[in-house]
């Protein structure tokens, strides 16, 4: 009953049956589209440790996507594309974020060859068009030419390459501002959009509401992002802590790809536990 219901609010999405066909052994994006065209959602967690072991680890729990945090960890390009590897060994996909949409600081996580590259701090119609411009060769954008996982190290033809890689890189949109959710409509007609996620901690900061991202006004605005992402058929995430009323509020309002706590959140958590056990026993 409670599945039923929940596919009735996330529609099967129609992923293009003419688009071009991307391996499934470089990033398993097939994977996350065929779960949306039936209608399922895609679950995910987070990692900001180095250790690849981590993602692997997460990969036999069974998630569909591992969130690669380069935006606010420490790690290195290096620890990255470990991680991307380590995706498509535990068959999930991997989702960069970049530390920002500028076109010279994406371009390397580009030449990972992500499931999808998570633009941040959306703010502005023009934010969204340059994170897109950002990951697209001209003329639909400013990419360098470079490409090295996606040629899959000389397998594939370039001339192949060419004419499939904007479907095999999903460019997702963290919006992260009021001023981004009040246009949010204009941002979803920008060719080359192709999912959106909020970013609800940053959000809230922006409505003078820092931190209260349960608060209605905030999930009011997420869900007027859902709404419209729903209308034009575009995927929406959510990443938000893991906490199982709000888990519960968005799998049910239809999000299709979600995202929730990561390393160092279970770590500690575990970690802490054991430590009190193993304490009240002296």
């Amino acid at each position: 009953m409670r599945e039923s219901a929940r596919r009735g609010k996330r529609r099967p999405l129609d992923q293009g049956a003419s688009r071009p066909v991307c391996s499934p052994i470089v990033n398993q994006l097939e994977r996350i589209r065929d779960k949306w065209t039936r209608g399922e959602v895609c679950i995910g967690t987070n990692v900001t440790l180095t250790d690849s072991t981590v993602v692997e680890l997460f990969g036999e729990a069974g998630f569909d996507i591992v969130w690669i945090d380069m935006e606010h960890s420490a790690m290195g390009m290096e620890h990255a594309v470990s991680h991307v590897r380590a995706c498509r060994a535990a068959g999930m996909a991997p989702f960069i974020r970049a530390p920002s949409n500028d076109p010279v600081v994406v371009k390397p996580f580009l030449e990972m060859h992500p499931a999808g590259i998570i633009m941040p701090r959306i703010g502005s119609v023009e934010d969204a068009e340059l994170a897109v411009r950002s990951c697209r060769y001209p003329p639909r954008g400013v990419r360098g030419f470079g490409p090295i996982r996606g040629v899959r190290f000389g397998a594939r033809g370039v001339e192949d390459y060419l004419a499939a890689v904007d479907a095999e890189i999903l460019v997702i949109l963290q919006i992260e501002h009021i001023d981004a959710v009040d246009r949010i409509d204009e941002i979803l007609q920008i060719p080359g959009v192709d999912s959106i996620v909020p970013g609800p901690m940053d959000l809230s900061g922006t409505m003078g509401l820092l931190g209260q991202t349960g608060h209605p006004d905030v999930v009011a605005a997420m869900q007027r992002m859902l709404d419209a992402a729903r209308a034009r058929g575009v995927p929406m995430g959510q990443s938000i802590g893991p906490d199982p009323g709000a888990l519960r509020h968005w799998i049910d309002a239809g999000v299709n790809w979600i995202c929730s706590g990561g390393d160092w959140h279970l770590l500690y958590p575990a970690a802490r536990k054991l430590y009190e056990l193993m304490s009240s026993m002296t």
